[in-house]
């Protein structure tokens, strides 16, 4: 499935090259929404309210009709007790009307709804849709008795002749329409578009795509290209629309796109713009030498030995594309085998917590090391190629593999992949002579990650199980 990998690559290196080029999209899009207008004016078209129509009669997901959403979650929500529902919504942009979509996944029972519903931004760099968060943290939202809402705003997830939705099913989706006025990140209806939405979300008016569902907060999220957008969103109408408790952005920076040293740490404007709490998540891949500084209203961590896409994620993603599309995956041309296996996850689980607690007035999440860097803007590594510095997950800290951002060989595996190496039997048995000793060290590596907010207990106690079940070690 390579080739559905190679527009981010593409698209973001052409416009986040450098890192002033990001601040440059943002005036432009500034501009194209009409930023130099009267307040008045502004705040008169921001009034309007998308008009909602749902849910939109669904068959059995993966049927051969199609009779169903585009990317209906992987995961069984329903056993979880939640249902899975597809709404369109329409309204006016300054570029136009449209009329989108978006999937909703909601516990069926109000009284299991922890208040809190997390609303992303659809990732569209393979030109279909993909809920990045939900690929990796859906488990933990189902547990926690979250709601969940992907949003359609960019052009290409909806209108790509080969993988949008109106080519996918053109009888489920003819009405989606969404003004064709810029491209990639500088979409200015985007904007609007994802505004009106998640109004609609927050505050209903008319058909409420949660239901009965009493929403007390709206964290927003986006990952890779949906965290530049949001970047871009949250400097110009987001203020405006309101309706953000907070924001978890994953994945960006100037190192995203390649290997190019030293790296800044993007979006670095959210924080002071926003005006509410912005956690910043990034991978080993997505390293930053040079980074906006904590404040109360902004955190960044680093998750050493992670990769931009990992073996979770792209499992997820190769899921959607054979159901929906009928792809199946091919071997990719990289040098060393690709995608950690460091479990990036679990510290987005921790960060959402720490977000939810921090938009309703809790502590600030705890401050996290950064990566170690040399002078030349390369990450420090020991001598099996793992990094130094950054939050180490027990999986990193007390290795049986090497997991790092570095690949070669083509396509993603430069840029995206990283590698996962496993080690030799003679380098396991120098680092622990004994499985007891590997398995001592792991539980003190993951009682520390635990006590730094970086692993919620829980999946601490997966990852402990994981460990004690593995055969990399011998008795």
């Amino acid at each position: 499935m390579r080739d559905l990998d190679m527009p981010f690559t593409t698209k973001l290196s052409a416009a986040l090259g450098h890192p002033r080029r990001l601040v440059l999209i943002v005036l432009a899009v500034a501009v194209m929404m009409g930023a130099g207008t009267a307040a008045a004016e502004t705040l008169d078209r921001l009034s309007s309210a998308a008009v909602v129509d749902g849910p939109i009669p669904a068959g059995a997901v993966g049927d051969p009709s199609r009779a169903y959403p585009f990317g209906a979650s992987v995961t069984d929500v329903a056993a979880y007790g939640y249902v899975e529902e597809e709404f369109f919504f329409s309204g006016h942009t300054p570029a136009g009307p449209y009329t989108s979509r978006m999937l909703v996944r909601r516990p069926a029972d109000p009284a299991k709804f922890s208040g809190t519903v997390v609303t992303e931004w659809q990732n569209v760099s393979n030109n279909f849709d993909l809920d990045c968060l939900w690929a990796r943290s859906a488990d933990h939202l189902l547990r926690s008795g979250d709601a969940y809402v992907a949003v359609d705003a960019q052009t290409v997830g909806v209108d790509h002749p080969d993988t949008g939705l109106t080519a996918w099913n053109p009888q489920r989706y003819d009405r989606l329409r969404l003004p064709a006025v810029g491209t990639f990140v500088a979409e200015p209806a985007a904007y609007e578009i994802f505004g009106q939405a998640l109004r609609q979300v927050r505050s209903p008016d008319g058909v409420a795509p949660l239901g009965d569902l009493t929403v007390k907060q709206q964290l927003v999220t986006g990952c890779s290209q949906s965290a530049a957008a949001l970047t871009i969103y949250a400097n110009t109408v987001g203020p405006l629309y309101g309706a953000v408790d907070g924001y978890l952005l994953t994945a960006l920076s100037t190192a995203s796109i390649g290997p190019a040293t030293p790296s800044a740490a993007l979006p670095q404007p959210v924080a002071g713009a926003a005006g509410v709490p912005v956690l910043q998540l990034n991978t080993e891949t997505d390293s930053a030498q040079f980074r906006p500084p904590d404040t109360d209203r902004y955190r960044l961590w680093e998750v050493a030995g992670t990769t931009h896409s990992d073996h979770d994620a792209q499992t997820y993603l190769e899921a959607v594309a054979r159901r929906d599309l009928g792809r199946e995956p091919t071997p990719y041309p990289c040098a060393a085998p690709p995608l950690s296996r460091i479990p990036f996850r679990n510290v987005q689980n921790a960060a959402l917590d720490a977000v939810k607690s921090w938009a309703r007035g809790g502590p600030a999440p705890a401050v996290q090391p950064q990566m170690d860097y040399a002078a030349d803007g390369t990450v420090l590594r020991d001598r099996y190629g793992n990094a130094f510095g950054g939050i180490r997950l027990p999986e990193f800290a007390v290795p049986v593999a090497t997991n790092n951002r570095d690949n070669s060989g083509g396509d993603v595996c430069s840029t995206l992949f990283g590698r996962s190496v496993p080690f030799t039997s003679d380098e396991l048995h120098a680092l622990y002579p004994t499985r007891q000793d590997y398995l001592t060290r792991f539980e003190q590596a993951t009682t520390a990650a635990v006590d730094s907010g970086v692993l919620l207990p829980g999946d601490a106690r997966d990852s402990v199980d994981a460990a004690r079940a593995s055969a990399a070690i011998p008795e």
